[in-house]
């Protein structure tokens, strides 16, 4: 007989060979589910405030939910790693257009990614803008890690979509954006997997919104979820009292005394606020119609107009002021001017109000103005915004009695920045009630609205916060919390047990008051 066709004895069978064979043998008699494994990596803001960035694995999909700069200086490192391969990646769903949110998404063209970007219309609106500026407005650190024709595949691949409506994304999942009143277009994202005959339900809150100022509508209530993911910006913070009466009688108070007042502002959704809040305060005749209101940014001006498009995402009565044919971004003495005609306004020696760029006056006409107007007690310096440890604005905040401007000075064609030294003696006050992000309270209670969940997990705070609100979830509403670290990876399944909300739970037990929380660049 042919040596190919002669019998083996059972001994020339290996056991290795045995063993491979019940292996294969096994898992191809696996249950789908059991080959379907569902998975969350937390890619960044874990333990940390920015850099938002999750890997959600299904089946043989993959999809990032957010991919965001790292702002804190002990994290900027990682903005150029990609813990990944992009060209694995099939979507990214993007929450809203803050830079620690979408800050990163062309790096991922740039490497490979060939997918969509999914957001709502407003996002896209605002991502064009803010992504066009972004290589100049960083000094040269967006440019390292990506270039113009990065951002341009990052938006020819976008898609639009509108708030409410579920779509397929893929055969085993569906997502459904809401909107999460943070800033124009931002979305919550309801996300869901096929686990074997079951499915699991994922809910992405993103930054949710503070309902403080009444312009955007407030965070939409989901009350259905397996695990939630959600913000921890404010910790365990509670805002005390209305600001509002603050803010008023303060501006009042000093343009009645002949003083001026001073608002380094973020372009994006906070000047927009501050123009809201200044609208109504001169029509109920809070602020003189005579008085000047100087806006000097290009881009925030640009970001407005995009507001102005989308009174639909507008909170119903102020929509029936706009469809009334109100403006709700102009009213009498607002003067959009240039950096240059802003700053020689203030020759005029006339009690007026400047809106400017850099929340934290580190750049822009924001130190220029400062300069002219810190050594006048009359003068009034309002933060709207969290200032970073160590900038100017927290320094001024501390009380700091004498402060290094970075003023930047144009002659002859060049460009120079050099500190000055100035008194301070202008009144300094920061006002919280123009935050974009929930306090504590607002998202214990949003929380509170979930029957059951499984797990829910806290991200965008430092480490403090993001434990400290964990715990908080546990006892005051008796759901399973943690606060993952970097590169966590988590197994999400249909067979996790279900956590009730606890009997009578008192969402907002316990908390402390306090100002403004521990914020973003973009807060």
């Amino acid at each position: 007989m042919h040596d190919r066709f002669q019998k083996r004895e059972p001994a020339d069978i290996q056991w290795w060979q045995v063993l491979s064979a019940t292996i294969i043998f096994l898992f191809l008699a696996l249950p789908s589910w059991a080959q379907a494994t569902t998975s969350l990596q937390f890619l960044g803001a874990a333990r940390t405030v920015g850099g938002s960035a999750y890997l959600l694995e299904s089946g043989k999909y993959r999809v990032l939910i957010d991919f965001g700069l790292f702002v804190s200086h002990e994290d900027r490192f990682r903005n150029n790693i990609l813990p990944f391969d992009p060209s694995t990646i099939n979507y990214v769903l993007l929450t809203h257009a803050h830079s620690d949110h979408m800050g990163r998404i062309p790096l991922l063209y740039k490497n490979g990614f060939r997918g969509k970007v999914v957001g709502i219309g407003a996002t896209k609106a605002l991502t064009r803008l803010i992504m066009g500026a972004s290589l100049d407005y960083t000094g040269g650190e967006t440019a390292a890690l990506f270039g113009s024709q990065d951002i341009s595949a990052m938006m020819k691949n976008f898609t639009s979509l509108s708030y409410d409506h579920k779509i397929d994304l893929a055969p085993d999942i569906a997502v459904r954006f809401r909107n999460a009143g943070h800033i124009l277009g931002s979305a919550m994202i309801e996300i869901w997997c096929k686990d074997g005959e079951k499915s699991i339900k994922i809910v992405f809150t993103g930054d949710m919104g503070n309902t403080s100022i009444p312009l955007l509508k407030a965070p939409f209530d989901i009350r259905e979820g397996d695990f939630v993911i959600v913000e921890a910006t404010y910790g365990t913070t509670q805002r005390t009292g209305s600001k509002t009466t603050q803010f008023r009688t303060e501006i009042r108070k000093t343009l009645e005394a002949g003083g001026s007042v001073l608002i380094p502002a973020f372009t994006l959704d906070r000047t927009q606020k501050v123009l809201f809040m200044l609208g109504r305060l001169k029509r109920e005749g809070i602020i003189t119609e005579e008085t000047p209101v100087y806006a000097d940014s290009g881009m925030g001006r640009k970001i407005t107009r995009v507001y102005g498009r989308y009174s639909g995402y507008f909170r119903p009565e102020v929509r029936k002021l706009k469809d009334g044919g109100q403006d709700l971004f102009l009213f009498p003495g607002l003067q959009d001017v240039s950096g240059a005609e802003s700053l020689r306004a203030q020759d005029l020696g006339k009690p007026a109000i400047y809106l400017t760029s850099s929340g934290m006056m580190d750049h822009g006409n924001a130190p220029q103005h400062l300069e002219k107007m810190i050594e006048n007690p009359q003068n009034l310096l309002a933060i709207v915004g969290w200032q970073a440890p160590g900038s100017l604005g927290s320094q001024l905040l501390s009380g700091e009695p004498r402060v290094r401007i970075p003023v930047r000075r144009e002659g002859e064609g060049a460009l120079s920045t050099g500190p000055v030294e100035k008194d301070v003696k202008m009144r300094i006050m920061q006002f919280d009630l123009f935050s974009n992000h929930a306090d504590a309270c607002q998202v214990l209670n949003w929380l509170a609205g979930f029957g059951k969940t499984k797990e829910i997990f806290v991200v965008h705070g430092d480490k403090e916060n993001t434990i400290n609100m964990a715990r908080m979830i546990e006892s005051n509403l008796g759901f399973k919390a943690i606060a993952p670290e970097l590169n966590d990876r988590i197994i999400l399944s249909a067979e996790q047990q279900d956590r009730e909300r606890k009997n009578g739970a008192m969402p907002c037990d316990g908390l402390d008051g306090g100002e403004m929380g521990k914020g973003t660049i973009d807060d």
